[in-house]
């Protein structure tokens, strides 16, 4: 039989452990980062799941651009260079979101909110802080 410090060490453990992105969402997130020219893609996390993802894209209509029509690229089989910090942010979220902003086609700025949850504190009737 367990203690109850022991038990509260293996949840612990659980919590931190880094679990591995579904394909759907790395296929968003890489597709986001190749093809998006501006815009930005909301990552929502629940116990280290992503449970939501937003996308906003906008479409900038400017002299240059009016003179060359709309191209959809090809899927391309190569990495973009912030892929592998973004996935590490990723999995490194319990609770919170990351934000992908991009400008130009390039990645501009990368905004992580972490929330913490409190379990093992408790209130005065025994509920939860």
């Amino acid at each position: 039989m367990q203690s109850c410090s022991d038990a509260k060490n293996n949840v612990a453990n659980l919590r931190g452990a880094i679990k591995p992105l579904p394909s759907q969402v790395f296929d968003i997130i890489e597709h986001f980062l190749l093809n998006v020219q501006y815009g930005h893609l909301i990552l929502m996390i629940q116990d280290g799941f992503v449970v939501k993802i937003d996308k906003i894209e906008k479409f900038m209509i400017s002299a240059k651009s009016r003179e060359s029509s709309f191209l959809i690229k090809e899927k391309t089989t190569k990495k973009h260079p912030m892929q592998m910090k973004i996935l590490s942010d990723l999995q490194s979220i319990r609770y919170g979101q990351l934000v992908i902003h991009v400008n130009n086609g390039q990645v501009g700025q990368i905004e992580k909110t972490e929330k913490r949850r409190i379990d093992e504190l408790e209130g005065l009737y025994g509920d939860g802080i």
